[in-house]
C-alpha cells in the first residue's frame, strides 16, 4: 500500500502550533515502525523541515501567485495526490486558517484527514472564519473523505453535533508530549532559571495569547494571591494585546510578571519551565487537545485547567478542573498548590502516571491502523 502525508504543516505558519506538532511527532514515529508500506511524504520543495529527515520527499505543486491560494491548492493537490499513485492519502492538517495546506474537496484517493478542533462553530469570535468560503470548502472536505481522525473524545461530538458525519468514520487518537519533556536534574534546571532571573514559586502559562484562550482570568486570579509571586508567559509577546499589559500594570504587581517570548519546542528551556513551575495554569476555553498539558504532566509539573472542551479528558484527575469564569476558584488552587507541598507532590505523581497513557508511538501505531483500515 501507497501511503501519502501531507507535511506542509511542517512548512508552514503552523510549523510552531499544534498542528505541526502533530504532524511532526507522528511522521517521527510511524518512520520507526516495521511495515511493508510504501510511502509518500508530500512535501513543498522550497521550504526546509527542521529536526526530522525526510527519506524521499515527494515534492508538490504551489501556487507562485497567492491570491485565491485555497482555490489553487484545491485543483493542485489532487493532481500531486494522483502522480504520486498514493492509495491512501492522510491531511494531517485537515482543518487550518493557513489555506495553503487544505484537506482537499477533490480526492482522487481513499482520504483520511486530522481534525484537531472545529472552533469556528464553537467560539463566537471565530464564527467569521465558518463563512469563508475555503472554510467550507474543508468542511465539505471532511463530510468526503473516507475517514476522520478525532485527536480528543470532544472533537469527536463536535465532528458529529456540526457536522453530521456518521460516528463508525471516526476514530480517536490522542497526541501525546514529545519524548524530550522529562524530569531534568536540578542544577540544569536552576541554571536557566538564573538565566531569566525567576524566583520560586512561580505560576506558568505556555502558549501565544488569543481570546478563547482566557488569559485574563489567569491574571485576575494571579492578582488576588496573598503574596505576590512570579508569573511566567511563554509565548510570542507580539499577539499579548495593551489591554492585557494595562491590566497587569493595574494590579501594582507588573515587576512578577515575566514575557519570555515565543520558546521552541525542543529547547531545554520549556523543560525546564515545566520542571520548576509551582503550577501549569492552562485557563482556555476551547481545545481539541490541550498539548501544553500533557507537556507538563511528563516534566511533574502539577496542573490547573479550565473544565471545557478536551481539557477534562485530558487532564482526568490527575489535575485540578477550575470554571473558567472563577476568579476566586482559580486563584484558591493556585494559593493551595503554593502553601501545601504535599498536595503538591501528590498532584505531581498523579500527573506522572496519568500521563503515561499517551504516547506517540501509540498514536502512530493506532493511526497506521486507520490507513489500513481505510484502504
Amino acid at each position: 500500500m501507497r501511503i501519502g502525508i501531507d507535511m506542509r504543516p511542517l512548512q508552514t505558519a503552523h510549523r510552531g502550533a499544534g498542528i505541526g506538532t502533530y504532524t511532526f511527532n507522528l511522521v517521527r514515529q510511524l518512520m520507526r515502525l516495521e511495515n511493508v508500506d510504501e510511502w509518500r511524504y508530500l512535501t513543498l520543495s522550497d521550504v526546509p523541515i527542521d529536526h526530522l529527515h525526510i527519506p524521499t520527499p515527494f515534492p508538490v505543486s504551489r501556487p507562485a501567485i497567492k491570491n485565491h491560494i485555497a482555490f489553487w491548492e484545491q485543483l493542485l493537490l489532487p493532481i500531486d495526490l494522483l502522480r504520486s499513485r498514493a492509495d491512501v492519502f492522510h491531511a494531517t492538517g485537515g482543518l487550518t486558517q493557513v489555506w495553503e495546506i487544505c484537506a482537499p474537496y477533490f480526492q482522487p484517493c481513499r482520504t483520511v484527514i486530522t481534525v484537531q478542533d472545529l472552533h469556528p462553530f464553537v467560539i463566537p469570535q471565530f464564527r467569521f472564519i465558518a463563512e469563508t468560503r475555503a472554510f467550507r470548502w474543508q468542511m465539505k472536505a471532511l463530510q468526503k473523505a473516507a475517514h476522520l481522525i478525532a485527536v480528543s473524545q470532544n472533537t469527536k461530538q463536535d465532528i458529529i453535533r456540526f457536522l453530521d458525519i456518521p460516528e463508525e468514520r471516526i476514530t480517536v487518537v490522542p497526541m501525546a508530549p514529545g519524548d524530550h519533556f522529562q524530569i531534568l536534574d536540578e542544577n540544569n534546571v536552576q541554571a536557566i532559571l538564573d538565566q531569566y532571573h525567576l524566583q520560586r514559586p512561580f505560576v506558568l502559562y505556555v502558549g501565544n495569547y488569543n481570546m478563547h484562550k482566557n488569559i485574563e482570568l489567569l491574571v485576575e486570579s494571579w492578582a488576588q494571591l496573598d503574596l505576590p509571586v512570579d508569573l511566567v508567559f511563554a509565548g510570542t509577546l507580539s499577539t499579548y494585546p495593551s489591554s492585557l499589559m494595562d491590566r497587569i500594570d493595574q494590579t501594582g504587581r507588573k515587576a512578577y510578571v515575566h514575557f519570555l517570548g515565543s520558546i521552541p519546542y525542543y529547547s531545554d528551556t520549556l523543560i525546564a519551565l515545566y520542571n520548576a513551575a509551582t503550577a501549569f495554569v492552562f485557563p482556555s476555553l476551547y481545545e481539541g487537545f490541550g498539548l501544553p498539558v500533557v507537556e507538563a504532566m511528563r516534566c511533574g509539573c502539577p496542573v490547573i485547567a479550565a473544565g471545557r472542551g478536551s481539557l477534562p479528558e485530558v487532564v482526568g484527575d490527575a489535575g485540578i478542573l477550575i470554571e473558567p469564569d472563577d476568579i476566586e476558584g482559580l486563584a484558591n488552587a493556585m494559593q493551595r498548590l503554593i502553601d501545601d507541598p504535599a498536595w503538591r507532590m501528590l498532584l505531581r505523581e498523579r500527573g506522572l502516571s496519568h500521563v503515561k497513557k499517551f504516547s506517540w508511538e501509540k498514536t502512530a501505531k493506532e493511526t497506521l491502523a486507520v490507513y489500513h483500515q481505510v484502504a
